[in-house]
């Protein structure tokens, strides 16, 4: 087979069913749409119960404070890249969706955001707190019942692939969602279209070439998810969006886990100062802007 992200006939066989591109480093199944008809049953009632907390050792409820904190500190990230920008040289408005700058002192107050995959809506909650016009979509009508009341009539259920809109966004993201997807260059081609000029896309995914897949390999592959068809690499990511006209902006590498490697405290420490130092973790975040 093929490399389904760059096309590279260097693919290596890992696990049943799990493959590895030696190029751009990306974690795939051999045939990802029957893949994903086989198991997108798992996203039901107990996808964000029992199966959240075999995932992350905790219930849903007692990660809320966490996930609002990293929605914050993600919001942050994107005001700062959408903010740089400068002021438009061609028509001089701060809301002009034609070109791909904007006034740098704009505020982002009233900012229409997309959240794909949005889940609980926890990122939808507190990014209208912070005063944007939001929207979310996810394909499992069971999380609507933990969702805040005050973000209910925003989320819509729906499969992405089926979901149509006139309004383009000035924000739209995917966290922890591209690596379910049996098509991601077609989702990664559908959001640009939804994007304004200038707007920024936001995703966050495992790294398929991250520290525990570099050093614990066997063990790594043995505890993929099994409704992961791909883990991408920050390379295979960056390649994905900059073939498919955006512009890579930023990578925050997230995910350190130097206790899966090291048992020993000491072992543990040094290695944590080394995957710090080199930017090696086992998630990560990519911020991207549509160009002209």
């Amino acid at each position: 087979m093929n490399c389904h992200i760059c096309e590279s006939t260097k693919v290596k066989k890992l696990t049943t069913n799990l493959y590895k591109c030696e190029d751009c480093k990306t974690l795939q199944r051999s045939s990802p749409y029957e893949y994903y008809e086989e198991v997108k049953n798992l996203y039901n009632s107990t996808y964000y119960t029992q199966n959240y907390k075999n995932r992350y050792g905790k219930e849903i409820y007692e990660d809320i404070e966490n996930v609002r904190k990293i929605s914050n500190r993600r919001l942050d990230i994107i005001e700062n890249l959408y903010l740089r920008e400068g002021e438009c040289n061609n028509c001089g408005t701060s809301n002009c969706s034609g070109c791909y700058v904007r006034n740098f002192v704009s505020s982002l107050k009233g900012k229409s955001l997309l959240d794909i995959g949005c889940g609980i809506g926890i990122f939808i909650e507190v990014a209208k707190y912070r005063g944007y016009q939001v929207k979310g979509i996810d394909i499992n009508k069971d999380t609507l019942h933990i969702v805040p009341n005050n973000i209910r009539d925003n989320i819509f259920i729906i499969d992405i692939n089926k979901f149509e809109s006139k309004e383009r966004f000035d924000i739209i993201t995917l966290w922890y969602v591209i690596e379910h997807l049996p098509n991601p260059e077609d989702v990664i081609r559908k959001v640009w279209k939804m994007l304004k000029y200038g707007g920024i896309l936001g995703i966050s995914t495992p790294n398929g070439d991250g520290a525990s897949a570099r050093f614990k390999p066997d063990w790594y592959y043995s505890v993929i998810p099994q409704d992961h068809l791909f883990e991408f690499s920050p390379y295979s990511m960056s390649h994905l969006l900059s073939k498919n006209k955006f512009k890579v902006l930023k990578v925050v590498n997230t995910g350190y886990h130097p206790e899966r490697i090291f048992k020993n405290p000491i072992s543990r420490k040094i290695f944590e100062i080394y995957q710090t130092y080199i930017g090696l973790g086992d998630t990560f975040e990519i911020y991207a802007s549509k160009k002209i």
